[in-house]
Order: structure tokens, then sequence, then C-alpha cells
């Protein structure tokens, strides 16, 4: 009887320290998002990267978080850990909330932006002129030789979108870079790599069907750096530009 006692009181004790934490982050600052920034170098980036781009731990500019992303879930996530996974950290519960604060930041960027072009005439755009959807998806709907954008407004700055658009092969993910393969009968196949061992090598080729083929059978595999997407710096003006932006920034 009185183990149980002792449980429940401590499940009290717990209840009332969760009901005590605020719904919203009291160290929302500027101020506060550089001890927060300070403090997720020394704290959380030999795991997760400097900018959060992830390593031995979870890639935090994705914005998907195990436990949850609202400000009192990621505050109990880096207050707590997860075991097994990630260790509790040895801070302030101010500091935590400034590294919460700063964590939140790197999944959400657009969510601090407003830009200045017309969404609805940016999404006419995407949806024709650009061609967008041959390639990117949104909620499902489009191709898949691209990153899907559902979200892409949460998580990309202004001015990422810009540099994505007018120079594309800035910054390319691993999992989207071209290759080429080369067959012995000198057919040549471009597209996305799926999945690659010793002996088969599949692509998502440029009209969106996976392909596979036997390394034996292949004369050549070719690995690009550069994107399969094209710039829009001489096909779109300067308005159609900032329209397009405008649109990708919505998909929050």
């Amino acid at each position: 009887m009185c183990a149980l006692l002792k449980i429940n009181s401590l499940l009290v004790v717990a209840a009332g320290l969760l009901c005590a934490q605020p719904s919203r982050n009291p160290f929302n600052t500027p101020q506060h998002l550089a001890q927060g920034q300070s403090l997720f170098q020394t704290h959380c980036s030999y795991c997760h990267g400097a900018h959060g781009e992830g390593g031995r731990g979870a890639d935090l500019t994705l914005g998907q978080y195990r436990r949850g992303g609202s400000d009192p879930e990621l505050f109990a996530t880096i207050r707590n850990g997860i075991p097994g996974t990630m260790p509790s950290v040895t801070a302030t519960d101010d500091e935590v909330w400034m590294m919460t604060a700063f964590v939140k930041k790197l999944g959400s960027p657009g969510l601090f932006e407003k830009a200045t072009g017309d969404p609805a005439a940016g999404k006419a755009i995407f949806e024709g002129k650009g061609k967008c959807t041959t390639c990117h998806s949104i909620h499902r709907d489009g191709g898949s030789l691209g990153p899907d954008l559902t979200d892409v407004g949460r998580r990309r700055t202004l001015q990422y979108l810009e540099e994505s658009l007018v120079n594309p092969a800035a910054d390319v993910p691993v999992r989207y870079r071209p290759t080429q393969v080369v067959t012995r009968s000198g057919q040549t196949v471009a597209g996305i790599r799926l999945n690659e061992d010793d002996i088969s090598i599949q692509l998502r080729d440029m009209n969106d069907h996976p392909r596979s083929f036997l390394k034996d059978n292949l004369r050549e595999i070719r690995r690009d750096k550069t994107s399969l997407m094209p710039s829009y710096a001489s096909t779109l003006s300067k308005t159609e530009l900032a329209d397009l932006i405008a649109y990708l920034n919505s998909l929050q």
C-alpha cells in the first residue's frame, strides 16, 4: 500500500511539473535565439551537426521530431533525452528553452519570413510555365524526380528558394544527384539513383519510371554533381520569380 501511494505521489508531482511548463516558449527573442545557437554548438552539434544537418543524430532541418514539435514537446525531448538514443542535456531550464527556440528555427526558418510576390500567380507558374509538377510533388500530386515540396515554405528560407530556382546546382541532396548509365549497346539512361549493390543499379529515369540494370551489361556509370533541374534565371521574369517564390513560401 505504501509503495502504491508513493507511485501515485510521484505521478501527481510529474503531472504538476508538466502542467507548470508554459505552452509557448518564453525565451524566443532574437537574443535568446543567438544564445540558443551558442548552446546548441556546445551540447548538440557533435551528433546533430553544426547547422543541424544531422550525422550521428537526426537531421533537424527537416522539422520532423520523433517526440513532437510543439514548444513543450521539444523542451521535454532536449531536457530528458530519448532512452537508448539521445542523452539528456546538462543545462538550466532557461538554457533548454533557448536551445528549443533555436532547434525549432532550424526546422522552420520559412515561418519567420514573408515573401513579397503573389502566391496565386506563383501557383499558376508552378503548374504551368515552370512545369514544376513534372519532377516535384505537393501532397503526393506530381513527380518524384525532385524533392517533395509539400512543406518547403516552412523548411527553407526565401534566399534558399530563390537560389534553388536560379542556380539549382548550388545545393543538390545526395539522393537527388543525377546518375547516367551507358549500356554495352550504347544506350544512355539518365535519372536518379534509387539503389545500388555490387551486381546491379536501380534508377528512376527522366520519365519517372524505375529502371534496373545488371552491371555486367553496362559499359559505364557516370555520377554527376549537377542538378537535373534547369535554371529559371533566364526563363522567368523578376516578377514571375518573385511570385513563384511566394507560392513556395506559402507551402508550410
